[in-house]
């Protein structure tokens, strides 16, 4: 075996790794031209990527566009085109939902839950409609007038005047919201569809509560003390110990009720006799409807129209 051979003869060592390199690029490569962006090859394959870059004008030539914005207009960004086709699916809901009879929801303006539209009732019901409209704003302005006026009374030291404001209190939110619910848009709905027989149970509901609201307002416009009303009886207790605004305030709060009272009284006349005119409108036409109907679908009926 040769000397050369033997392993245990110590080897020469490899330069040192730590050493800095002489050379400028440890990338280098012999053919530093083959990865070049400058390269001749490069330049030659350029032209076959023009159909996927993008110029000024947005696609390059020989491109289509995908994706959600195909068949958008020229220059049209993707989140317009979502825009666009989000309106026009819109437009085809409401126009599926007039034809079938829906409309859209408008009242109370701050939060609308249904649609109302006074200017819309048939012609020969428009005038009663408004002026029923009118009676409940009145309702709810009397109702406001009239807690001003307990709290008067609390002030200038009444012995019911806590009671009287509580109760007052109460009435506002309660008294205001069911008489909307139970007897001005039942008659809106009764009044807007009396071709038949089926609106028959909204005219009963409404002369059901419509009475209700008449007495109230009588009772109120009493103004015994700790009912929650500031009527006559307090009126008059304030102006006789010289409590001139809380006076007014009783004397503005009598007033409504007693106009709530008169006014609801003639129109409530006024459509007990359309009622008796239009034998449609029966209370067996009425029973009828209630037996096929269940009070979620009234409900449901209530806030769809």
């Amino acid at each position: 075996m040769s000397a050369s051979a033997n392993p245990f003869e110590p080897q020469p060592l490899d330069a040192n790794p730590f050493e800095p390199s002489t050379s400028s690029n440890p990338f280098s490569h012999p053919n530093d031209s083959a990865f070049s962006l400058e390269s001749a090859d490069t330049e030659r394959a350029a032209p076959a990527s023009k159909g996927f870059g993008f110029g000024t004008g947005g696609y390059g030539q020989g491109a289509a566009p995908s994706g959600p914005n195909r068949g958008a207009a020229p220059g049209t960004s993707d989140f317009e085109e979502r825009e666009r086709r989000l309106r026009e699916r819109e437009e085809a809901v409401r126009a599926r939902e007039h034809a079938v009879g829906m409309k859209e929801n408008n009242w109370p303006p701050f939060f609308p839950f249904i649609h109302h539209a006074p200017d819309e009732l048939p012609e020969q019901h428009r005038t009663v409609g408004k002026l029923l409209y009118a009676q409940w704003l009145a309702l709810a302005a009397t109702l406001i007038v009239n807690l001003l006026g307990c709290i008067f009374l609390l002030i200038a030291g009444s012995s019911e005047g806590g009671a009287d404001t509580a109760a007052a209190g109460g009435y506002l939110p309660v008294i205001g919201v069911l008489s909307f619910l139970l007897w001005y848009r039942p008659i809106y709905l009764g009044l807007d569809r009396t071709e038949g027989k089926a609106m028959a149970f909204f005219f009963y509901i409404y002369f059901l509560f419509a009475g209700f609201n008449l007495l109230f307002a009588i009772y109120m416009a009493i103004g015994i003390p700790s009912t929650g009303s500031a009527g006559l009886i307090n009126t008059i207790s304030m102006f006789s110990k010289s409590h001139i605004l809380a006076g007014v305030f009783g004397a503005l709060s009598s007033v409504g009720w007693i106009l709530q009272a008169a006014g609801g009284g003639i129109l409530y006349k006024r459509i007990w006799d359309f009622k008796n005119g239009n034998g449609d409108i029966t209370f067996q036409a009425a029973s009828d409807q209630f037996k096929r109907s269940t009070l979620t679908n009234i409900i449901l009926h209530q806030s769809r129209v």
